[in-house]
C-alpha cells in the first residue's frame, strides 16, 4: 500500500506540469487603445503656396501606437504633428493615422493651397527712366513667387506688350512716356506706372550732295537740302554763297550764270546748342558767250539804244542778290502811257565784228531781269517769231534769269538782229496804259548769253 501511494503522489505535480505544457495556450497581450488630442479642427485648411502648413497632433495614451501623415494617399510623415510645404496651388486630401493593436484614430482634413504672387519690375521702384531716342524700351517683369501670371504692358494707355519681358517698343519721339504694367493670377495682382523720358538724340544732318567740290556749267541750277535726321528741336540753319547769307531754310538753291568757283557753307544750331557746319566748293565752266561789258559804263554799238524814250541805258543793279550781285546793268524803260512792249535790238552783225563773237554756235539765249515790281512776260523776238521763255517768269521780287530756245536744229544767224520786248503782257500783247503805282514800265537787263 505504501508503494502505490507514494506513486500517486508523485504524479499529481507531474500531470499538472504535462497538462500545462501540452493542452493549455498563453494569455494575449494586452494594449491600450489610441487616444489623439488634435490642436487643428476637422475640415478644410487653407495655405498658400511656399509656406508651411502645420496640423497638430499629439497622441495621449495607448501603446506602440504607430502615426502615419497621407497626402492624396501617398504616405509623406510619420511623424505625430505634420507640417509640409506645398510648392504648388490646388486642393489636397491629407489624411491622419494613429493605430496599434487595441485600435485606430483617424482624421481627415482638405488643404486648399492659393497661389502666391510676388513681382517686382527691373527698373525697380523708380516712377521716372530716361532712354535714347529710337532705342527700344527694354524693361521686364521678375516674378519672384507665382504662378500662372498673365501680364500686360501699356504705353499711354494701348496695349503694346503682353509678356514678362517687354522689349518691342521703340521710342521714336523725344518726349515722355507713361508705362504702366499690370501682372495678376490667381492670388491677385501686381500694378505699377512709370514715366520714360526718350532723350533726343545728337544733331545730325544728312545732306543731298556729299561731294565737296561739284562741277557745273553756268546756267546750270544748283541745289542742297538738308534733312535733320536728330536733334532737330530749335533748329536754326543758314546757307551762305562766298560769305554771304542767301537762306535760313532747309535748302540752298543757286544758279550760277558766270564762271568761277563759289563756296556755300551750312551752319545750325539746335536748342541744345549743339552744330552743324559743312562747306562745298562749286567750279562752275562757261557753256557760252556772255555779253556783259556793262561795269565799263558803255553800251557797246551791237545795242540800238534809241527804240524807246528813253530806251536802254546804263544803270545800278537796283537789288543785288545772290542772282546777280553786279554792280552795273541796263535799264529798259518806256515814257508816255501808249501801248507798248518796249523793246530793244541786238545786231547780229555788229556783234561779230565788234565782239567776235559768232552767234551761229548759238541755238538759245538766256539773260537776268529784275522785273521792278512789275509784271511782265518779255518775249525773245527772232526772224518774225516771238519766243517766249522756256519757264514764265516767278515774280519772286529778285533778279531771275529768263530762257529762250530756238527750235530743235535751229541756231541763230550772225547776220540777223535778235529784238528784246520786255514788256508784253501774258497772252503776248502789248501792255497799255500807265499807271506808276503798277506799272512804271522799267525793268533792268544784264549778263546777255548765248548757249548751245
Amino acid at each position: 500500500m505504501k508503494k502505490h501511494l507514494y506513486s500517486i503522489l508523485f504524479c499529481l505535480p507531474l500531470l499538472a506540469s504535462i497538462g500545462a505544457c501540452s493542452g493549455g495556450e498563453a494569455e494575449p497581450v494586452k494594449y491600450t487603445a489610441p487616444e489623439v488630442s488634435f490642436a487643428t479642427d476637422p475640415g478644410t485648411v487653407s495655405a498658400v503656396v511656399g509656406e508651411t502648413v502645420r496640423i497638430a497632433a499629439k497622441v495621449t495614451s495607448g501603446d506602440k501606437v504607430t502615426t502615419a501623415w497621407y497626402i492624396d494617399g501617398v504616405l509623406v510623415s510619420s511623424s505625430q504633428e505634420f507640417e509640409y510645404v506645398f510648392d504648388a496651388p490646388g486642393s489636397y486630401a491629407v489624411r491622419f493615422e494613429a493605430r496599434n493593436g487595441a485600435g485606430v484614430v483617424e482624421r481627415d482634413y482638405t488643404v486648399t493651397v492659393s497661389d502666391r504672387l510676388s513681382i517686382r519690375l527691373s527698373v525697380g521702384d523708380s516712377t521716372a527712366i530716361s532712354r535714347l531716342q529710337l532705342s527700344k524700351l527694354l524693361v521686364a517683369a521678375i516674378v519672384e513667387s507665382g504662378s500662372d501670371v498673365e501680364h500686360e504692358w501699356k504705353v499711354d494707355g494701348v496695349v503694346e506688350g503682353t509678356e514678362a519681358f517687354f522689349g518691342s517698343y521703340e521710342l521714336t519721339a523725344a518726349r515722355d512716356y507713361v508705362v504702366s504694367y499690370k501682372g495678376s493670377n490667381a492670388a491677385g495682382s501686381f500694378e505699377k506706372s512709370f514715366t520714360v523720358t526718350a532723350t533726343e538724340r545728337p544733331l545730325q544732318i544728312g545732306f543731298s550732295v556729299t561731294d565737296e567740290l561739284t562741277a557745273l556749267l553756268t546756267g546750270a541750277p544748283f541745289t542742297i537740302t538738308a534733312t535733320v535726321l536728330f536733334g532737330g528741336t530749335g533748329l536754326v540753319q543758314s546757307w551762305y554763297l562766298n560769305g554771304e547769307l542767301v537762306s535760313s531754310t532747309d535748302t540752298f538753291s543757286n544758279t550760277f550764270y558766270a564762271a568761277g568757283d563759289y563756296t556755300v557753307r551750312y551752319e545750325a544750331e539746335n536748342a541744345k546748342g549743339e552744330s552743324v557746319s559743312r562747306s562745298w566748293t562749286v567750279s562752275v565752266t562757261a557753256t557760252g558767250d556772255i555779253m556783259d561789258n556793262f561795269e565799263s559804263g558803255t553800251i557797246g554799238s551791237w545795242f540800238n539804244t534809241g527804240e524807246n524814250q528813253p530806251g536802254i541805258q546804263i544803270a545800278d543793279n537796283p537789288l543785288k542778290d545772290a542772282v546777280n550781285s553786279s554792280d552795273k546793268c541796263l535799264s529798259d524803260e518806256v515814257a508816255g502811257s501808249g501801248s507798248t512792249s518796249g523793246y530793244f535790238t541786238l545786231k547780229g552783225p555788229q556783234i561779230l565784228s565788234g565782239l567776235g563773237m559768232d552767234i551761229s554756235k548759238y541755238s538759245g539765249i538766256r539773260f537776268k531781269v529784275y522785273f521792278n515790281g512789275n509784271q511782265y512776260y518779255p518775249r525773245v523776238d527772232y526772224g518774225g517769231t516771238k519766243y517766249p521763255s522756256v519757264t514764265p517768269p516767278k515774280f519772286d521780287g529778285g533778279w531771275e534769269v529768263l530762257e529762250y530756245r530756238l527750235p530743235e536744229g535751229t541756231k541763230f544767224n550772225s547776220s540777223s538782229n535778235i529784238q528784246f520786248r520786255m514788256m508784253y503782257n501774258e497772252a503776248g500783247s502789248n501792255i497799255s496804259g500807265r499807271d506808276d503805282a503798277t506799272n512804271n514800265r522799267k525793268v533792268y537787263i544784264d549778263d546777255i548769253e548765248f548757249f548751245e
